[in-house]
């Protein structure tokens, strides 16, 4: 089962850029709506959030520490564009991220899935570490993908 999960979160990846392409750095923190997630944030959320499926798995982080007040899932999004880091600081951390987990989910000992999610917030929902990578790597990214697209939309974005 890891290489079509392998193949949803490159596909994932590639979603991500492909909605991102065409929107300059000045419209990246835009909020066409309160509190609405804006690209930014979304960039910044998948990396941190991939950052942290790394960090279960024994790699070394490759956000910033002050990025996690920014973009966990308890930070509220703001329209502060210079809040953020750079369109292509947020893609190039993402990327890292993604591929640092792809890369060393082979080598994660089969038995490693079934122990508790060390993330005890979360645990009754996604019980084991394989519950809380299948999860985040196959829905919550395609979660935060589908806000992104809206984002574009209510803009007046074409679709992707």
């Amino acid at each position: 089962m890891l290489a079509p999960l392998l193949h949803a979160w490159n596909l994932n990846l590639g979603y991500a850029k492909r909605l991102v392409a065409d929107v300059p750095d000045d419209k990246m923190a835009l909020q066409p709506a309160p509190e609405m997630n804006h690209a930014a944030w979304v960039l910044g959320h998948l990396a941190c959030t991939a950052d942290m499926l790394g960090a279960m798995i024994g790699l070394k982080p490759v956000c910033p520490p002050e990025w996690t007040a920014l973009f966990d899932w308890n930070s509220s999004p703001s329209s502060d564009a210079s809040k953020y880091p750079s369109k292509s600081v947020l893609l190039k951390a993402l990327e890292d991220a993604h591929a640092g987990v792809a890369s060393a989910l082979a080598s994660v000992p089969e038995s490693r899935w079934t122990e508790p999610t060390p993330i005890e917030e979360v645990r009754g929902i996604l019980p084991t570490l394989g519950d809380c990578f299948v999860f985040v790597m196959a829905a919550h990214e395609n979660i935060h993908l589908g806000q992104l697209s809206a984002w574009r939309r209510v803009q007046g974005m074409g679709r992707v």
